[in-house]
Formats: C-alpha cells, sequence, structure tokens
C-alpha cells in the first residue's frame, strides 16, 4: 500500500497544497523548524482516521474557512482509492471503479485499525526519544518491553496509568487514598453517631459541667493577665539594665572630673584661633623671606641674558612680516602642486585618450564656436548612410537566399513534371473511356471547365500583381518627389518595368492554357482505345497532379522573376548609397587636414574629441595663469629670506638654513625675549609685594600677642599649655554630664511610670531576670494551654448541648452515613474494575510476550547490530526481575540500559520500533511516518539509519519528515522541499 497524492483544501499553515509522491518507497519531506511538517504529519494520520472536533478546530487554518482535503492511495489489490473529508462530518471513500464505500469497507481496508494503534506501530518522533532521557533504569525497561510488544509507549502508559490510579485510591496500610480517608471517615462519624445517643441521656449533667467550665476559664484568663504583667516587666527590666549599668560607669567618671566642674570655657574658641593665626604668621614670614631672596636671583640671572632695545627692535620688525611670509609660503606649495597637477592632468588626459597633441600645438590650437555642431552633423550622416548600407546588404543577401529557394523548388518540381508524350497518352486513355462508355459530354464539359478555371486563376493573378506593382511604382514616386530622393523614381521606374514584364508572360501562361484546351478538344475524337476504369481513374488522378504540379512551377517562376526584379533595384539602389558614402569621406579628409589630431579616429568620436579639447584648452589656460602668480610669490619670498639672512650672520648664527627653519629660531628667539622682559616685571612686583606683606605680618603678630595675654589672664592661668590641658578635661565632663541625662531619658520612656519606684531596688544581675523570666513564661504556657483545654471542653460540651437539643441532628448524621457508604461502596467497585484491568493487561503482555516477542526481539537485533556498528549484537528481554540488556558477543559483555549511553538507548529503541513495524507490517502494509526520528545523531549513525532505511523501504513506503539536508538528499529521487 502507498499514499501517491495528497491534496490539502486547508489543515493548519497549509492552504490549496497539493503533494505528489515518487514511485520510490522511500519519500523525504525536507523543511526548517516551524515549516509544516508535523502539521503535515497530523494531516495524513487525519486522512486516514478522522479526527475528533476539538482537535480539528485546532488545525481549521486562520487564513481560510476551508478544512480538510483528500487522499489518492495505491492498493496493490483494489488499486487507486480515493478518500476525502471535509470537516469532522463529510467523508467520502472511492474504489478503483469509482463506486463509493462506505466507512465500515475502509476500515477493513485499514484491516480495523484506529489511529492510536497506527501511531503506536507505523509512526513515531524525537519527542518519544526524549522521554527516555527523564527516566531510570526500571522505567525505561519497562518501557522498551511496551514498545517490543505493541510498537510504542502506549501499553507502558496505561499500565502506569492503572498503577497510579490505584495507589491514589486504595493502600492496605496508607492513610492519604481516597477509600482508606473515606474509611476513616465512616469510622470517625459511626463513633460519633454512638456519642451522640449516649449524649441524650445526661443532658442536665451537661449543663452544669459547662457552668463549671466556663467560671474555671474566667478565673485562668485573669490568672494569665497577671503572670504577662510580670512578665512585661521582667523583660523591661532586662532591656534596660544595659543602661543602668552604664549609667553607673558615668557617674564614677564624672566624680573624678570634679575639679573641672566650674572651669569657664567661654574665650577657649579665641584663645585657639590666635593661637592658629599667630602660627600661620610665622609660617608666611619665612615663606616670604625664602621667596625674596629667590625672586632677587633670578632678577639678576634674566637681566644678564636678555636683549639690548635695538636688538629687540629689528627681530619684532622680522617677525611682523612672519603672518605675510608664511601665507606666501603656503601659497608657493599650492602653486607648485596646483601647476603640476594641471600639468599631469592635461598630460594624462592626452595620454589617456591617445590624442595626437603636443603642449606647443595645444596653445596655438583654436577651436570655432560652430566646429562642434559641423562634426557632429558629419557623425549623422556617416551613421545614417552605413545604416542604410547594412540594410542594403542584408536585403539583399535575404533576396539571394529567397532566389536559391526558388530554384530549388523548380528544379524540385520539374523532376515530378511528366514529358509530354506521357500526358498525350493519358489524355488519350481518358478519351477512349469516355467514347466507349458515352460520356464525351459530360468529359468535354468537365475539362472546359477545368481549363476555364485555370485561366480566370491566371487573370486574378495578373490584375493582383499588376495593381501591387503600380502601387509600388507610385508610393516610390510620390516619396521621391517629396522627400528629393532621385534613387526612389528610380525604384518607381524599375516597378513600372516589372509590371508590363510580368503583365507579358501572364498573357503567354494565358494562350498556353487556351492552346492546350482546343488540343484536348481536337485530340477528343481519336482512335478508340480500350480502357478499364481503374485505368482511367488512375489517368485522371495523375493529370490532375500533374496539373497542380504545373501551377505551382508556375506560381514559382511568377516569384522568382519579382526576386531578380527586386535584386536588380537593390543593386541600384546601393551605388546610389556607395556614392553618397564616398562625399562623406571627403569631408571627413578635409576635416582630419585641418585638425591633425582627429587622424586614426572615428568620425564617431570626434564630437567628444571637441569636448575634450575644450576641456584641454582651458587647463592649458588655468597652468599659464597658475605659473605667472608663482614666479610673484617667488621674489616677494626671496627678498624676506635675504633681511632673515643678514640677521643670522650679525649674530654669528648659520645663515645656510632653510627660510622655514630660521623663522621657527627667530620666533623661538621673540618668545624667549618676551618671556625674559614679563618676567622681569614680574620679579619687580614680586619683590616689593614681598616686602611689604612681612612689614603687615611682623605688625598683625604683636596684636595677636597682646590679646592672647589678656584672655589667659582672665583663665587664671599662666601658660598656654595649662589652658589646653584644663578645657580638655571640662570638655570631656560635658560628654558625660549629658550621655548620663540622655539614659536617664531612655528609661523613662521604656519603663512605665509605675515601676519607677521598683527601679531602685532592683539588681543589676543579668541572671535574676533572666530566671524570673523564664520562669513566668513556663508558667504563661501552662496557664495558656490550660485555658485551651478548657475552651475545647467548653466547645464539646456546648456542641453536646446543642446535638441533645436538637434531635433531627441525629437523624441527618445517621443519613449522611448511610449515603457515604454508598459512595464508598461505588469507589470499591471502581477500584476493582481497575485492578482486574491491570492483572488483564499483565497476562496480556505475558501472552503477547510468549507468542510474538522473541520474533520482535530477533528482527531488532538486526537493526541494532547495523545501527550500533556492530557494536551489539545480542538483546535479552526482561525475564521474573530481570530488565532489558544488551550483550557484545566479541567482548563477551552485558550491560543494562541504564549503563548505555544516552544516543545508545535512542538506537535501542528505535530498533525495537523498526522490529515492531516489520513484523507487523507483513500482513497490513501500511506505511512507516517518522518525524525528525534522528535529530540527535551524528553523521555516522545517521549514514547507518540510511542503509536501514533503504532496506526498509524494500517492504514497504516509508515517509520521513526532516530538518536534515544531508540526510534527505540521500533519498534524492523522492524528495519534497517544504516552502510555504
Amino acid at each position: 500500500m502507498k499514499i501517491k497524492e495528497i491534496t490539502i483544501y486547508g489543515f493548519g499553515r497549509w492552504v490549496d497544497k497539493t503533494f505528489s509522491f515518487s514511485d520510490s518507497n522511500l519519500i523525504t519531506l525536507l523543511g526548517e523548524n516551524e515549516s509544516g511538517k508535523t502539521t503535515l504529519h497530523q494531516f495524513i494520520l487525519y486522512m486516514l482516521f478522522g479526527m475528533t472536533k476539538k482537535k480539528s478546530d485546532f488545525y481549521r487554518p486562520k487564513t481560510s474557512s476551508k478544512l480538510g482535503g483528500r487522499m489518492i492511495i495505491d492498493h496493490p489489490s483494489e488499486g487507486n482509492i480515493l478518500v476525502e473529508r471535509l470537516d469532522t462530518t463529510k467523508v467520502r471513500y472511492v474504489d478503483s471503479k469509482g463506486a463509493e464505500r462506505d466507512a465500515s469497507w475502509f476500515e477493513n481496508f485499514l484491516g480495523n485499525m484506529n489511529a492510536e494503534t497506527f501511531q503506536s506501530i507505523y509512526s513515531f518522533s524525537n519527542q518519544d526519544l526524549a522521554e527516555l532521557q527523564h527516566m531510570n533504569e526500571t522505567d525505561i525497561s519497562e518501557l522498551l518491553l511496551s514498545v517490543g510488544l505493541t510498537g510504542s509507549a502506549a501499553v507502558y502508559k496505561v499500565e502506569k496509568k492503572l498503577q497510579a490510579s490505584l495507589q491514589k485510591q486504595f493502600k492496605p496500610s496508607g492513610t492519604k487514598p481516597v477509600i482508606n480517608e473515606k474509611l476513616m471517615e465512616l469510622r470517625a462519624k459511626d463513633k460519633q453517631v454512638g456519642e451522640n445517643k449516649q449524649l441524650e441521656k445526661t443532658y442536665k449533667a451537661q449543663i452544669e459541667k459547662i457552668h463549671t467550665l466556663e467560671n474555671k476559664h474566667h478565673l485562668k484568663k485573669e490568672q494569665i493577665a497577671e503572670t504577662n504583667e510580670q512578665l512585661e516587666k521582667e523583660k523591661l527590666m532586662e532591656q534596660i539594665l544595659p543602661i543602668r549599668k552604664e549609667m553607673l560607669r558615668v557617674s564614677r567618671e564624672l566624680e573624678e572630673l570634679a575639679d573641672v566642674r566650674d572651669f569657664p570655657l567661654d574665650h577657649h574658641e579665641q584663645i585657639k584661633s590666635i593661637r592658629a593665626d599667630i602660627d600661620h604668621i610665622d609660617r608666611e614670614l619665612r615663606s616670604h623671606k625664602d621667596t625674596l631672596e629667590t625672586y632677587t636671583e633670578k632678577k639678576q640671572d634674566l637681566e644678564t641674558v636678555s636683549l639690548q632695545e635695538d636688538e629687540r627692535e629689528k627681530l619684532n620688525q622680522l617677525l611682523n612680516q612672519k603672518a605675510e611670509i608664511t601665507l606666501l609660503m603656503e601659497r608657493q606649495k599650492t602653486l607648485e602642486q596646483d601647476y603640476t597637477y594641471k600639468v599631469r592632468e592635461i598630460t594624462g588626459m592626452i595620454q589617456e585618450k591617445q590624442i595626437r597633441i603636443g603642449a606647443e600645438d595645444l596653445e596655438q590650437l583654436e577651436l570655432p564656436f560652430y566646429l562642434e555642431k559641423e562634426w557632429m552633423t558629419l557623425r549623422k550622416e556617416q551613421e545614417h548612410i552605413q545604416q542604410r548600407i547594412s540594410d542594403n546588404s542584408q536585403k539583399k543577401e535575404q533576396l539571394m537566399q529567397e532566389k536559391s529557394r526558388l530554384q530549388e523548388e523548380q528544379k524540385k518540381l520539374n523532376k515530378e513534371l511528366l514529358a509530354d508524350v506521357h500526358v498525350d497518352e493519358l489524355k488519350q486513355r481518358i478519351q477512349a473511356y469516355q467514347q466507349s462508355n458515352h460520356q464525351d459530354n459530360r468529359q468535354r464539359e468537365y475539362m472546359h471547365q477545368m481549363f476555364g478555371r485555370m485561366i480566370q486563376e491566371k487573370v486574378k493573378q495578373e490584375r493582383i500583381g499588376i495593381m501591387a506593382g503600380v502601387t509600388i511604382a507610385l508610393a516610390a514616386a510620390l516619396m521621391g518627389y517629396i522627400g528629393s530622393m532621385p534613387w526612389l523614381f528610380l525604384l518607381s521606374l524599375v516597378s513600372g518595368i516589372g509590371v508590363f514584364y510580368f503583365w507579358h508572360v501572364q498573357q503567354k501562361r494565358i494562350q498556353k492554357l487556351k492552346q492546350e484546351q482546343e488540343g484536348w478538344q481536337a485530340n477528343h475524337s481519336g482512335q478508340e482505345v480500350d480502357v478499364t476504369e481503374t485505368e482511367y481513374l488512375e489517368a485522371q488522378e495523375i493529370l490532375a497532379g500533374q496539373q497542380a504540379l504545373r501551377d505551382k512551377v508556375y506560381t514559382l517562376d511568377d516569384a522568382f522573376q519579382q526576386t531578380v526584379h527586386q535584386i536588380e533595384v537593390n543593386d541600384t539602389v546601393r551605388a546610389d548609397l556607395i556614392e553618397q558614402q564616398n562625399s562623406i569621406e571627403e569631408k571627413i579628409i578635409d576635416q582630419q587636414n585641418q585638425f591633425s589630431f582627429l587622424h586614426s579616429t572615428d568620425v564617431f568620436y570626434w564630437q567628444d574629441i571637441y569636448h575634450l579639447m575644450q576641456k584641454l584648452l582651458q587647463l592649458n589656460t588655468e597652468k599659464q595663469n597658475l605659473k605667472l602668480e608663482l614666479d610673484r610669490v617667488k621674489e616677494r619670498i626671496d627678498q624676506f629670506y635675504d633681511q632673515v639672512k643678514d640677521w643670522f650672520e650679525e649674530r654669528g648664527l648659520d645663515s645656510e638654513t632653510r627660510l622655514e627653519e630660521m623663522m621657527l629660531i627667530l620666533e623661538k628667539a621673540q618668545q624667549q625675549e618676551q618671556q625674559y622682559q614679563y618676567e622681569l616685571q614680574q620679579l619687580a612686583q614680586f619683590i616689593k609685594e614681598a616686602k611689604n606683606k612681612q612689614f603687615v605680618l611682623k605688625q598683625k603678630k604683636d596684636r595677636y600677642r597682646e590679646e592672647q595675654d589678656k584672655l589667659l589672664k582672665a583663665a587664671g592661668v599662666d601658660s598656654e599649655e595649662i589652658y589646653f590641658k584644663k578645657q580638655a578635661r571640662k570638655e570631656q565632663y560635658n560628654k558625660l554630664y549629658a550621655r548620663q541625662d540622655e539614659l536617664r531619658e531612655r528609661i523613662q520612656i521604656m519603663l512605665p511610670e509605675k515601676w519607677h519606684q521598683e527601679l531602685i531596688e532592683e539588681s543589676l544581675e543579668v541572671d535574676h531576670h533572666y530566671k524570673n523570666k523564664k520562669k513566668l513564661e513556663l508558667a504563661l504556657a501552662d496557664y495558656e494551654e490550660e485555658l485551651e483545654q478548657l475552651k475545647s471542653m467548653q466547645a464539646e460540651q456546648k456542641l453536646r448541648i446543642e446535638q441533645l437539643e436538637s434531635a433531627e441532628d441525629i437523624s441527618l448524621q445517621m443519613h449522611q452515613l448511610a449515603m457515604e457508604k454508598e459512595e464508598l461502596e461505588s469507589m470499591v467497585k471502581t477500584w476493582a474494575v481497575q485492578k482486574t484491568a491491570l492483572r488483564m493487561l499483565a497476562a496480556a503482555k505475558n501472552q503477547y510476550k510468549d507468542k510474538y516477542l522473541t520474533l520482535v526481539i530477533e528482527t531488532a537485533q538486526i537493526y541494532f547490530k547495523e545501527i550500533t556498528a556492530d557494536q551489539y549484537d545480542t538483546i535479552y528481554s526482561p525475564a521474573s526481575e530481570q530488565h532489558f540488556k544488551v550483550e557484545n558477543s566479541k567482548k563477551k559483555q552485558r550491560f543494562r540500559v541504564e549503563e548505555l549511553s544516552q544516543g545508545t538507548k535512542d538506537q535501542l529503541y528505535i530498533s525495537l520500533r523498526l522490529a515492531i513495524n516489520e513484523v507487523m507490517s507483513k500482513a497490513s502494509g501500511l506505511p512507516f511516518l517518522m518525524d525528525d526520528a534522528f535529530v540527535h545523531f551524528d553523521w555516522k549513525r545517521t549514514e547507518r539509519m540510511q542503509r536501514v532505511l533503504k532496506r526498509l523501504t524494500e517492504q514497504q513506503q516509508v515517509i520521513l519528515f526532516t530538518c536534515h539536508r544531508d540526510l534527505a538528499e540521500a533519498a534524492n529521487d523522492g524528495m519534497i522541499h517544504l516552502n510555504l
């Protein structure tokens, strides 16, 4: 069975798309990610088995309202079968004879297989391999066994689902399963119903008991409140204990500093400021003294190295010209570069365009303004005449080819014509037969009509030819008159001669036909000959063919004469064109003699040369202007150079250096001299200012000394050192006093006022408060626990009383108990059904294992051995408590599934899938679908899989969806590119 063609009306991203599969059994659908491979895979399943409405709505196209398609299946016995589905309800099955079949017929055609079974045996993808990466050894072994049994993980998933469901419902020793919880609830409710029945008998005792409990509850709450208050007090005492200890430390330090309690700090900042000012003045005096000495030495040195007044004046005059000379030197460089560039540009342009003209000729050259138009006219005339000559040559070549063709056809037709003797003999045979059969009159009439039609046809041809020739002649004469072209009058004359010649030839042919008509009439009465009807008909057929050949010969002869006439006219026109071309050549030579650079240059390029020469003349003018300006600049620079050279020679400096370097030396000398003069002025000013500052600072220092002595005397100390020691102790005293106030304020904030008096008597030991706090916390916990017990007892007592007061509550509980027992029975039935299904599934696995597993494992071994390149050659299926194992018989090594690499696990899984497919496909022949199943394989594994796939396609059709181009190209005879 093969899928030959699928047409998608609308499915997912595919709309109005047709895929035709080749005759190859390996069909490869190549496409990148998101190209629609998986959607196409689902479409094939949809066409074979249909789809639920919810799932089909997921694949309904966004850009079309259509959902569905058709599939053509080729079956070896049933032929071509058409399957067409529209949406989820409309489906049509058509057999090879065109008859529509029902769904049961198609299901029987597929072997009564549903979509789930097909996917478990004949379809798998890379998602199946991804599940292996998150399983332990036991799960992998169970999954591989399920694959070996049915071709997919469906059995494994169903078995795991049943086990999980059973575990959720009931466990012999569990508490969380549903049935276990329901049993516990029923026991509790049954017990509660029994208790409620007993409570009905003791209602009064319960009322008294609840009053007692309420009194105990009230007393316990008061006891807890009192304990909480004592605990809060102990916690606060514990929190302020560090503060109290710090207050004790601060009080002791204040007693040690009592001698400076009344020491004044009013003038502290003034004394400190005066001391700092005096120190600062001393530092400034030392600094000014050192600076004054340095300035004096520098001034003496600068006066020694600076220039005289007249030397500075001459230097300034030279440097005042520097800006002008610098600009001129830059201008000189620019002019020299421009001049050189112009010379190179002119030379390069002449060499590039290969123009034969020198520099002297270029300077003497003059181009009149009308010259461009004159050269352009020459070029157009030459192009026009050359085009006409080319057209004339092509036309002559075509006419000569036509002449040769007509001659060949004439020769061929002349060979087919019979001799006149044979024609006369055939005519006599026809006449004899007609005389013998009394058909003379009818034959005569027929021949008369035939000759008449031939004569009329010739007359018609004569009229058409004459009209065409006269029309051509008149048109040529008219155009020659309007366009002043003499050769058209010649063409008109030749056309008239041709018309006359054509008329003369046609008249001869008409006369010849009339003579043949008369000759036939004259010969009609000839001798009688015995002629059969067959000979008569044969003679008539031969004469008719010969007459048709003669007509063709006459037509070809007319066409040949017209072609010869056209060749003669074409030669006449060509001679006139050659004469015009010679006239144009004379004008070209005349221009070349006037302008020598036009020699060896086609007139087509003269207009371009004119523009080029105009540009060359412009460049030459610019070059001459640059030369004049360059000479003026050089003269001014040389004059300045002589002045600078004299200045250098007067001072014994090297005067043979470049002007730029000499100007730099002058500039540096000027800058140095300006710096010297500036520094001398600055030094003189600095010396004056330094002396003034020294005098002012000495006066300021004396005033500070007097003020400092007054302040020390007011503080009652003799020296500045004693004052600062007492000042430091006083500041420490003030800080401690402020800290003492801060601590006292914190205690007042943290501790309520009612406990302030007790604070004096409290111990400063840490353990005292900690022990009291722990003791109270334990007592409080006991009280709260007792309170909760009392609350619980009260609640239970109230509940009992409420239950006793409403008799209907007990009956309601009885009803609820009965309903929940029924629910438990339903849950137990469900659990029993699932338990039975699990046992039946295990029995089916064992039965299938005994019947098919051996064949599947043997087939899988063949694939596994080839895929792993003979690394593993034996597969051992699970037995009792053993799991799947593989063996390398050469090395005699066995491996559990858990010990294999992820790639080898994938290969084992694929081998089992291929094996179950091979075993099952022998009966059904359904195609095998694979969706990117080898996406994680390396190139070597992929090559081995290609060989496996080719062997697999010998038995059934394989459709491979992949994004790997190399894998697809290996099966290029059946490769389809998926392009949305």
